[in-house]
């Protein structure tokens, strides 16, 4: 397979250079041979090559290349070989097909697999001293017409080496060669330039002086250098004195060069060599010189993108503020700091309040536009050595370093507090702005990013709970362990690797013992610690952030097995619990609706549970939640009933379906006439108020009845089913009776 050919200028710079080289080998006659053999395969793309010299009726191979590395040093008939028509004719001769030309010894050509070649005499004055011969074993691009005449010119130089015995021969056939070059040299397409020692142009071709915008004689007789822009000229002249030292046989550089007399630019690739004269006086530098200024130009705006690409990745899109990557970098340089100058440093995040409102009366573009003149007013807010960053939605982050103790970042509070009570103006409406700010201390309350960031975001999730400004990281009301810690960095893991799975308690009617639905239970099995369950990591994770993602994850695996289930015929629903934080997200609903469009599940099949307590940390805001879900379709339960003294006006107030009474309740109903008393009360409770009741906690056959009896709807407990996986609870559905064992049908 023939390489890519080479076009007609790079042939001629490689020709120049093998004639340089071969004059500078001198008397090396053997390595002039092989250098011609190697450039000539190079030159042509061909795969193999060979020098020959006549020694009475003999040729000996004096120098080789590819395929014919096996013949160095082999003798052979003239007779018998192709090179009898080149040396008889003393012209070159081209075969394009070796395999058909009667010329050609076949048993010779086997060994090589040649498909096309060139062999050219070689002359010693008159005298045919022996060939050059050039094989391609491709089929495709056989050997051509323009190979053989370059060829040609190539065994003039070899022929010049070879002949050096006879002077007057030798430079007529390099001033031959000389003279054809110089037709190419002037209609070359690529810049050639020849210097004396002194770095002075003696010879330049039209295309070099076309790349530089300028006539020929106006680089002529002119220091070259004098072209070069900026450090590059430098670089030129150092490297062009190390040519004529002899610290270095050729240099290579990119250079700007000026372009014309306007003042423009242009960038060119410059390859030099030093060309020895008679005497040291006589010493010249070659050039050659290609224009790469769309290369350049290229790279250039190849470079401009990838530092867009690197701010982008940085940077959050909308406020052009650092994101969540590089607020973690930053704070983790700023940690070094710290520990050298022996100081501390705060990490705080803000949340909006209300911010979703704006979303949803003045739409995502005033958001948008609210978002950026708060990133405004808190960067103006802070001092030049502090970073303030847009984590996601209308969450932000502060880095404040180099402080001396907690009461430093009071005056930031102060100013920040200052910046945003003032209205923001959004569309020629005034908005009023209010935030929850979560403080972090380094080294008090963590000694890494991740440690800070997670403890920042609790504090601020009690400043929204607490309806205070901000709040500082209270060790004693979050008691933190080293297995707790690794367990929220592993839980991140984990939900992005799905090694979370859901176990499912039946819920069925007291009535007539039909499952009506069941409840999610969330287990992680964890690479190391095997099942770990939900008492282990779910109060982590409402401590942090991750208690969205986790309950996200939760309702998606939920809605995925619901619709599995229907299809096979099992309808009913399935309920999620939901945490205090998912109440306080106003963006939670339009979560969970774009997961049940996903999965295009009917919103009644999901059912979502909270506890009193979760209601009761913010009534407005949950109300608010609470009632888009509702919206939706979604049936909404409150968990744990009787537990959060939740008043009766309040749950009146509240969009939900279905109480559960606390399974303490329920349990102790036998013997505490107290907690049978709270039952009763209870069931009573929701039959006024039309809700469905559920009493948890059912484990004997005579709890079951007594609720039954008391007019309770739905019993959910270890009587009716354990927790059990989802293939699991299938089969189990499918072989129980309607009643649990022992239970009677309720008399008519």
């Amino acid at each position: 397979m023939r390489d890519s050919k080479l076009n007609s200028d790079q042939r001629l710079s490689l020709i120049i250079e093998t004639q340089r080289e071969i004059f500078a080998a001198g008397d090396e006659l053997h390595a002039a041979m092989q250098m011609v053999a190697e450039r000539s395969q190079a030159i042509l793309g061909a795969d193999g090559a060979m020098v020959n010299l006549i020694q009475g009726d003999m040729l000996h191979t004096r120098g080789v290349s590819g395929t014919a590395v096996g013949a160095f040093d082999a003798r052979r008939p003239i007779s018998g070989s192709v090179a009898r028509f080149a040396i008889s004719s003393r012209q070159s001769i081209l075969i394009e097909d070796c395999l058909t030309d009667p010329r050609i010894d076949q048993v010779m050509r086997a060994k090589l697999d040649d498909q096309s070649l060139v062999c050219v005499p070689l002359f010693r004055g008159a005298e045919v001293i022996g060939t050059l011969n050039v094989m391609s074993q491709s089929v495709d691009q056989p050997l051509t017409e323009d190979d053989r005449e370059t060829l040609e010119m190539i065994s003039v130089v070899l022929s010049a080496a070879v002949s050096r015995a006879s002077e007057i021969e030798a430079r007529e056939a390099q001033a031959s060669a000389i003279s054809r070059f110089r037709t190419l040299f002037d209609g070359a397409s690529i810049g050639i330039l020849r210097l004396n020692r002194e770095g002075v142009t003696a010879e330049v071709n039209p295309e070099l002086a076309l790349i530089l915008g300028v006539e020929p004689e106006q680089i002529s007789g002119v220091q070259f250098s004098e072209f070069i822009l900026g450090e590059g000229r430098e670089k030129f002249e150092t490297r062009f004195d190390d040519l004529l030292t002899g610290e270095r046989k050729a240099f290579q550089l990119e250079l700007s060069c000026q372009h014309g007399s306007g003042g423009g630019e242009v960038w060119v690739l410059l390859r030099a060599v030093l060309e020895s004269g008679a005497d040291q006086d006589q010493d010249s530098v070659v050039a050659m010189i290609e224009n790469i200024t769309t290369r350049k130009r290229a790279e250039s705006e190849l470079i401009r993108q990838s530092e867009i690409n690197e701010h982008q990745a940085l940077h959050d899109p909308l406020t052009g503020l650092p994101n969540r990557a590089l607020f973690s970098e930053r704070i983790g340089h700023a940690i070094l700091q710290a520990k050298r100058n022996k100081t501390q440093l705060a990490v705080a995040l803000i949340d909006l309040d209300r911010f979703k409102e704006v979303n949803d009366s003045l739409g995502h573009t005033a958001g948008d536009e609210l978002l950026i003149s708060v990133g405004e007013r808190m960067g103006a807010a802070l001092r030049e050595s502090d970073t303030v960053a847009r984590l996601g939605g209308d969450e932000f982050g502060l880095l404040l370093p180099e402080l001396a103790g907690p009461h430093d970042t009071l005056p930031v509070l102060e100013r920040l507090h200052a910046a945003l009570e003032l209205p923001i103006h959004v569309q020629s409406l005034p908005i009023g702005i209010e935030a929850s700010i979560g403080i972090a201390l380094y080294p008090e309350h963590g000694e890494d990013a991740q440690t800070l960031i997670q403890r920042a975001d609790v504090a601020m999730y009690d400043a929204k709970r607490d309806g205070c400004s901000y709040m500082f990281y209270d060790d004693d009301a979050h008691d933190y362990d080293v297995t707790s810690l690794t367990l929220v960095a592993e839980l991140r893991r984990a939900i992005a690797e799905h090694e979370l799975v859901l176990h499912y308690q039946p819920k069925a009617a007291l009535a007539s013992g039909l499952v009506t639905s069941v409840e999610a239970l969330v287990r992680w099995v964890h690479p190391k610690r095997g099942i770990v369950f939900p008492d282990s990591f779910i109060p982590i994770a409402q401590e942090t952030s991750l208690i969205g993602p986790l309950t996200l994850y939760v309702i998606e695996e939920a809605l995925q097995q619901a619709r599995a289930w229907h299809r096979e015929g099992l309808e009913m629903s399935i309920a999620v619990n939901l945490s205090t934080r998912n109440l306080l997200d106003r963006g939670f609903p339009n979560q969970v609706a774009e997961l049940l469009s996903r999965w295009e599940v009917d919103a009644s099949w999901l059912e979502l549970e909270v506890t009193e307590s979760a209601m009761l940390a913010n009534p407005t805001r949950a109300k608010a939640v609470l009632g888009e879900l509702s919206e939706l379709g979604i049936r909404l339960s409150i968990d744990d009933f009787g537990t959060g003294y939740s008043s009766l006006a309040y749950l009146r107030q509240l969009p939900v379906d279905e109480i559960k009474i606390d399974r303490s309740f329920v349990i102790g109903m036998g013997v505490e006439a107290g907690d049978a008393v709270i039952v009763r009360s209870t069931v009573d409770l929701g039959r006024n108020l039309g809700l469905n009741v559920v009493a948890e906690g059912v484990e004997t056959i005579e709890t079951w009845e007594l609720l039954r009896d008391l007019g309770c709807n739905t019993a959910q407990g270890y009587y009716l089913g354990r927790p059990m996986p989802a293939e699991q609870m299938s089969v189990w559905l499918r072989a129980r009776p309607a009643l649990p064992p022992d239970a009677e049908p309720k008399p008519a």
